[in-house]
């Protein structure tokens, strides 16, 4: 036998195998596909009781609320107008301004459409004095704070306790969220441990992503939007 006939016959047993291999593992899905079907046709069947029909118009409300839940831990970008979905565009322009890459987009399942959003238990918003992400907007869905020092209002700093170096030392060993804090007087302690200003924090962030502990010893709390 020729070199060359040699490796067809070697290549056509190895094909040859590996369809009748492929054929098995075919027909094997099929059985549990159908296995599959006959059970979901029973439970369809057990579900037409009235108990079962009482369960299921249960769920659609679940799902809701999970998903109100989701979209409550990310924030809208600074200056966020109150009709910022209608006037939003979703150009991405605030996305390319910001400076530490902090918004991004997110789909809307309604409309899919996206929205530029943050969350700022993951990356902070850092407050910039110019707001570079403001003055890109071309469609004034987010608008410049005043001159009278008006700053935005993303959620409030709480303080996780359990979780902090100062209550596992029992002394003032970390100030860092005190430090970082980019309003005066939001941040003091109560004995070691840190309490935040509600009426001048603003939840950006920054003392969640400058903490040292883990897991975090400060998480922001969202307004509802």
């Amino acid at each position: 036998m020729k070199r060359k006939d040699l490796f067809r016959e070697g290549f056509k047993s190895v094909f040859q195998f590996t369809f009748t291999k492929a054929d098995e593992i075919t027909e094997a899905i099929k059985e549990v596909w159908e296995d599959e079907k006959t059970h979901q046709k029973k439970s369809s069947r057990t579900s037409k009781r009235p108990s079962d029909k009482r369960k299921s118009i249960t769920k659609p409300t679940i799902v809701r609320k999970r998903k109100t839940k989701m979209f409550q831990t990310l924030a809208l970008p600074p200056g966020a107008s109150p009709d910022f979905f209608s006037l939003c565009t979703g150009c991405n322009e605030c996305i390319f301004a910001c400076p530490y890459a902090v918004l991004f987009p997110v789909t809307a399942q309604e409309s899919e459409k996206s929205y530029p959003h943050f969350d700022p238990n993951a990356k902070a918003c850092h407050m910039c004095s110019d707001w570079p992400c403001i003055s890109v907007c071309p469609e004034e869905a987010l608008l410049p704070y005043n001159l009278s020092g008006e700053k935005p209002n993303f959620g409030k700093a709480k303080a996780i306790t359990e979780h902090c170096i100062n209550e596992k030392t029992g002394e003032t060993t970390c100030e860092v969220c005190l430090n970082t804090c980019p309003i005066e007087k939001t941040v003091k302690f109560k004995g070691n441990l840190p309490t935040f200003v509600s009426s001048s924090c603003t939840g950006c962030g920054l003392c969640v992503e400058s903490c040292p502990s883990f897991p975090k010893a400060i998480q922001i709390k969202f307004k509802k939007q």
